[in-house]
């Protein structure tokens, strides 16, 4: 059919008839849901935790083609609930290229094999670092919201994210009481941690700080000792018997801490750079404030 305009309706507008400046809106206007359609990939694939999470909070649910089988545990995941339902994979080649997927999400160590093949191949492939500041989550949160075509709700979980982080501040007060993070097998966070980083945001000094410690290192025992410590940050102890704990259950460790507070943090709030470690710096804030309002009803 031929569209035939009707010259009694040449209404014009800045000299074009005003039937043609309409037709032209409209597919300007078509033209631009087809570009940002294909700018949103439509069978993502995640292979890390991490990226799991991300993925879940900025993309709409029918691009998820897979997330790894971590997602929808609730010892890591903070959204093993919202994975519920999603196929999992295990970060397999025979297991991801029958996806056929258009954007696959990996973190710096993930399964590199699969990574290195699925390049090869010509798959798109999106890594993401170890977050191990707070700043590494907002570029984190960037890059996939970008790579799913979902800026917009980027930009909102990035300002969610820190108005929280504000809140927190406020409550911050000097002098800050020390805290140390133990972990299984004696290992401490050190700088450039995304745990040493969330203790600090929450207002404490940290033994990792004092010692001018960098990344996950073991402390000694003995060394841990000696710190005149207000807050022990332990790990999650692990599930049945195990060498690990050990530290845990050590006498003198529990002898120099008697008198102390001891806190475990969930892991799933802070094991990866996501806006949920606001929820483990509130937690740790709070712990925060009961230390100092206690130090001064004993000073």
């Amino acid at each position: 059919m031929v569209f035939v305009p009707d010259h009694r309706l040449r209404l014009r507008r800045g000299g074009r008839p005003f039937w043609a400046v309409a037709v032209l809106t409209a597919l300007l206007a078509f033209a631009a849901d087809i570009s940002t359609l294909a700018a949103k990939p439509q069978r993502v694939v995640s292979m890390n935790l991490c990226t799991d999470q991300l993925l879940i909070m900025l993309a709409d649910r029918e691009q998820i083609a897979s997330v790894s089988y971590l997602a929808a545990d609730p010892r890591s995941s903070a959204l093993a609930d919202a994975a519920q339902g999603l196929v999992v994979n295990h970060g397999l080649s025979e297991e991801i290229l029958p996806m056929n997927p258009d954007l696959v999400l990996a973190g710096t160590f993930t399964t590199r094999p699969t990574v290195f093949l699925l390049r090869k191949l010509g798959y798109r492939v999106v890594e993401l670092p170890v977050a191990s500041t707070l700043e590494d989550i907002r570029s984190n949160i960037r890059s996939v919201a970008e790579a799913v075509g979902r800026t917009d709700r980027g930009t909102a979980l990035i300002a969610a994210f820190d108005r929280k982080l504000a809140q927190q501040r406020q409550t911050i007060s000097e002098p800050r009481p020390m805290a140390v993070l133990y972990w299984a097998n004696g290992f401490t966070s050190g700088v450039d941690t995304l745990a040493n980083a969330a203790v600090e945001a929450a207002g404490f000094r940290t033994l990792g700080r004092v010692l001018e410690l960098k990344g996950t290192v073991q402390l000694p025992l003995e060394a841990l000792l000696t710190v005149e410590a207000d807050v022990l940050i332990m790990g999650r102890k692990r599930d049945g018997a195990a060498l690990a704990n050990e530290t845990f259950r050590h006498p003198a460790l529990k002898r120099a801490f008697a008198a102390h507070s001891t806190v475990s943090v969930p892991d799933h709030l802070w094991i990866c750079g996501t806006p949920f470690v606001a929820d483990a710096i509130e937690r740790l804030s709070k712990l925060r404030e009961g230390v100092q309002e206690n130090g001064k009803e004993g000073g």
